[in-house]
């Protein structure tokens, strides 16, 4: 017999199966479609060279957070003027963050070789 979730080949005597756990009889529990292929990546916070105005830090912090670069850049403004740390903190995440020199492709887009 075989898992009907991942098609391992599983003894007729067991209830359970050894690779993903599925019971056998599905009456008593509900399962949900295992997403297939790896696990994203984490995200890096990573200077971004492509959408930069001095040193990509606002745009890698922009892209780190999943906001607009503009939006970013304006909260820096805005911290600067209010408290001042972007003053010693900019220069900080501009020598310790990682330069990040490739352009992500456009969703459907391929390159050719």
């Amino acid at each position: 017999m075989f898992c009907t979730a991942c098609g391992f080949t599983m003894n007729d005597e067991h209830r359970y199966c050894a690779r993903c756990g599925k019971p056998h009889t599905d009456s008593q529990f509900q399962w949900t479609a295992v997403p297939h292929g790896p696990p994203p990546p984490p995200k890096r916070l990573e200077r971004d060279m492509y959408d930069r105005k001095i040193a990509g830090v606002c745009s890698g912090f922009a892209k780190f957070f999943g906001m607009d670069p503009t939006i970013m850049r304006l909260i820096w403004v805005v911290l600067f003027f209010a408290t001042g740390i972007p003053i010693i903190a900019y220069p900080i995440c501009w020598i310790v963050m990682a330069r990040n020199d490739y352009r992500a492709l456009p969703a459907g887009a391929y390159q050719q070789g």
